[in-house]
């Protein structure tokens, strides 16, 4: 199984001096403490938060695997926690490594690997982690399988886009898509004028950089509702400038509220 662990995986296992078998700690919340939130919070077994998962999601939307690596450290030494699935360690670890590959893909979606190329890559894994006998295997080849995933966005990224500025452009988005995003900055971050920059943008992904802008915050909020958050929490955190905004944005995008999107997918 290590030989088919990508070098840079290799590489800060080696410089961690890890057990190959302890890539990550991933503990489990037990049943019964799972169910009470004072006693997980006691005890020191919560949940890895909402947050820091986004976090490490986004790094592979964005095709960014060393990025990717910088945010996997702190669960190097603090590791993760989730809840119990199975009374089965091997199984529990298998639904993990199925679940946590599932969200993945997702995001590979988004960021613009082909659906049948993601989907396809997703059902191998699954076949391969039935297969498996050992929990270390199961992580390995999931941590293995996440950067591979990661580096096959990057490569998808980088042959549907030719231009540096485009690019460039591309990855201000990403990096910021949190924050309120103007044209004129981004020209400004490319070092060229806004009117030569949107000229650029729409010949090449055939779009204006505005509409593209919005749709990537649109499929942002679109899976933060699928994981749970709050439509107004979504609404400030992605920089709307109102919730009528976000509520009109979303509608006109995908024909439906976030309201009614939230009741389709309970």
């Amino acid at each position: 199984m290590i030989d088919k662990m990508p070098k840079k995986l290799y590489v800060i296992i080696e410089v961690t001096n890890m057990n190959y078998d302890e890539l990550l700690s991933i503990n489990t919340i037990p049943k019964e403490i799972d169910k009470s939130i004072y006693e997980q919070s006691e005890r020191g077994l919560i949940h890895t938060s909402y947050r820091d998962e986004i976090r490490l999601f986004s790094c592979i939307k964005e095709g960014n695997s060393d990025k990717l690596l910088e945010q996997v450290q702190p669960f190097l030494k603090s590791g993760i926690f989730v809840g119990e699935m199975s009374d089965n360690n091997l199984m529990q670890f298998k639904y993990i490594a199925v679940s946590t590959m599932a969200l993945a893909t997702r995001y590979a979606i988004q960021g613009g690997l082909n659906e049948l190329t993601s989907y396809s890559f997703s059902d191998e894994f699954i076949r391969n982690v039935d297969e498996l006998q050992a929990v270390g295997d199961i992580i390995i080849l999931l941590a293995g399988k996440i950067m591979e995933l990661t580096e096959m966005v990057k490569k998808s990224k980088d042959k549907i886009i030719q231009s540096p500025h485009i690019r460039k452009s591309i990855a201000y988005i990403n990096k910021n898509i949190t924050k309120k995003i103007t044209v004129k900055e981004i020209s400004q971050h490319c070092g060229i004028s806004a009117d030569y920059l949107s000229h650029l943008f729409k010949k090449e992904i055939g779009d204006s950089l505005s509409n593209y802008i919005l749709k990537q915050k649109l499929e942002l909020a679109k899976t933060l509702l699928w994981e749970g958050a709050d439509s107004k929490k979504i609404c400030s955190s992605l920089g709307f400038c109102s919730q009528s905004h976000f509520t009109s944005s979303f509608k006109k995008e995908y024909n439906i509220t976030p309201g009614e999107y939230i009741s389709q997918i309970k």
